[in-house]
């Protein structure tokens, strides 16, 4: 059996899904997922007609578009976990008073110190963008109003103030709340497609409730259940 880093958990126990152990997608699942696109072209037009090669070339174009190579994938790793470290340094030198602009410009900042070392293209800088400040919408969601009693493993990128006075964290509550609302309205929704980067952690497909642990950060594969390519923090 080929290696995708997956693996199943029975499921009748309470943490049944999938675990993930890869940051990338492998070839095996790239070549399986084409498969199943060609499949389906088939299945549309009721199996007359048509050719299996032009179906198979036709899906390929389609997962290609939406998947990146694997030196793609390396690349976007690299950019996004050097857009986190950087956000997060900003963040933990934010000190006394801080906004909603406070993570604005700590986002903004990180990505223009990104782009300026000219080791990544301007795409592949945007596209982890879309994907840290989601990983930050989501943690801020999560947080919501109770920053007395929130953990690194829900703060995300926020754990950097855990330690901070009362005063601070109240302060922090009322500046999530306030980007939080600027952000969602940019963002649109928080979920996450197959072939985007995210960090560590539990998300859900949308498509049939499936659990897919994330060991580290990777970029999604499709569901290992129903091979829908959306998912949602859990």
């Amino acid at each position: 059996m080929a290696n995708t880093g997956i693996s199943r958990k029975n499921p009748g126990s309470a943490a049944a899904g999938t675990t993930r152990n890869s940051q990338s997608i492998s070839s095996e699942e790239r070549q399986q997922m084409i498969a199943e696109a060609a499949y389906f072209r088939a299945i549309q037009r009721g199996f007359n007609g048509g050719n299996s090669i032009d179906d198979w070339l036709a899906a390929e174009r389609e997962i290609n578009r939406l998947l990146p190579s694997p030196q793609q994938q390396k690349q976007e790793r690299a950019a996004y976990d050097k857009l986190r470290a950087g956000v997060s340094k900003v963040l933990a030198e934010a000190r006394e008073t801080i906004n909603g602009d406070t993570i604005r410009e700590a986002l903004d900042r990180s990505v223009a110190q990104l782009k300026q070392l000219g080791e990544y293209t301007g795409d592949t800088v945007d596209k982890v963008k879309t994907t840290v400040e989601k990983d930050m919408a989501v943690a801020a969601q999560k947080i919501g109003p109770h920053w007395d009693a929130f953990s690194e493993k829900t703060a995300d990128l926020f754990q950097v103030w855990r330690d901070r006075g009362q005063q601070f964290l109240a302060g922090a509550a009322q500046a999530t709340a306030d980007w939080l609302r600027e952000a969602s309205g940019r963002l649109n929704q928080h979920t996450y497609r197959t072939g985007e980067m995210t960090a560590s952690g539990a998300l859900e497909c949308t498509g049939c409730g499936e659990r897919l642990v994330l060991k580290t950060p990777a970029h999604l594969p499709p569901c290992p259940k129903c091979r829908k390519t959306e998912f949602k923090r859990i």
